[in-house]
């Protein structure tokens, strides 16, 4: 499946290296020390980072995640279901300062002894898909699933997806800035939301999310 987020053209890569070279080496300092380092993360070998520019228009173009029916939820699936939970080692659940009395795990496929363990992006994910199962409540109330459950619980779930999105978006805070222009066929002048961002490369974390999935069923 082809990546939503398109990288930007060559040329225009180039100009941003440019720029950034221009740098002194004090500035350039200050520029790398400005972001820290994130946390440990066993997936962070994958995490390379790309300059992308945002392709959203006012007049959202139908894309495979929008809306609802076999197709949206296969791509979808995608991105959430289909990449599973994987594990890690103790060395690893301590690095991350995590409870050693979390679910132990082996993988079937080694034998190696582990912790069941999940990477936040496809949870926020997963959460945010809830959300727009929700939003076709009519379609998604029959066909099982987190949806069709008991109306307390599903709102239980819905309010922490929305908890989970919410502290996830703040804590990014992202300060990209987005100027406003009249499109042809709208009256007024809209955001233009095509603006540069530097984004890890979720294609390369979900492939190496996906080779390290360990199956359910095997804890201890």
């Amino acid at each position: 499946m082809e990546s939503k987020y398109l990288p930007v053209p060559d040329d225009e890569e180039q100009q941003i290296s440019e720029k950034k070279s221009l740098l002194t080496p004090l500035e350039r300092c200050a520029y790398y020390m400005s972001v820290p380092p994130s946390p440990y993360s066993p997936a962070e070998s994958v995490a390379d980072y790309r300059t992308i520019r945002y392709n959203i228009t006012p007049a959202l173009k139908r894309s495979e995640f929008v809306g609802y029916g076999a197709d949206v939820d296969k791509a979808w699936n995608h991105i959430t279901y289909d990449v599973g939970d994987q594990m890690i080692t103790r060395e690893e659940l301590d690095r991350l300062g995590l409870d050693p009395s979390s679910l132990a795990i082996k993988n079937p496929k080694t034998g190696q002894e582990g912790y069941r363990a999940g990477i936040q992006v496809f949870h926020q994910l997963h959460c945010l898909n809830l959300l727009r199962q929700d939003s076709y409540r009519d379609y998604y109330s029959h066909m099982g699933g987190d949806i069709q459950v008991e109306p307390e619980d599903l709102r239980g779930h819905l309010d922490h997806c929305i908890e989970i999105i919410r502290t996830s978006l703040m804590c990014q805070s992202d300060i990209g800035v987005f100027t406003f222009k009249h499109y042809e066929g709208f009256e007024g002048h809209w955001p233009d939301f095509s603006t540069l961002h530097t984004c890890r490369n979720f294609d390369t974390i979900r492939d190496w999310a996906f080779e390290n999935a360990v199956a359910f069923g095997n804890e201890e």
